[in-house]
């Protein structure tokens, strides 16, 4: 499995993912950002990521709180609205109790919070064998 590496963007390698602003800062100046993801804030409309999705091969869309679900939106937007294929990556306050809900919506990667315990966090997928919402 591929691990991606969330950070500022001083200095992109291979695997990172780095703010928007800075992932087109690169494309801008020449530099393949093939292996280079983007990431958004939950405040931000996932539309601004509207013209790149066929060149992005990861985003990451951040939950600044547990209990703040704009990123599920965001995801649901990128993935089944607008039809991106890539890898969604849901980081920072991510906890085992939302991860059935996040692949759901389109995420298909996490980086889970420090104190999850990821043995127990992958049994959330086979907690419910139906489900009665749309999907």
């Amino acid at each position: 499995a591929r691990r991606w590496t969330v950070t500022d963007g001083n200095e992109p390698k291979a695997d990172d993912i780095v703010p928007l602003a800075r992932w087109l800062e690169l494309k801008a100046s020449g530099v393949d950002v093939s292996a280079i993801g983007a990431s958004i804030d939950s405040d931000a409309n996932p539309a601004v990521l509207r013209p790149y999705l066929g060149e992005l091969s990861v985003i990451a869309l951040r939950f600044p709180a547990w209990k703040d679900g704009r990123a599920y939106s965001q995801a649901r937007k990128l993935r089944y609205l607008w039809g991106f294929k890539g890898v969604l990556l849901a980081h920072g306050d991510v906890l085992r109790d939302q991860l059935l809900w996040m692949s759901r919506v389109g995420f298909d990667a996490f980086h889970m919070r420090d104190d999850q315990d990821v043995s127990a966090s992958l049994r959330a997928f086979a907690l419910y064998t139906s489900f009665y919402q749309y999907s």
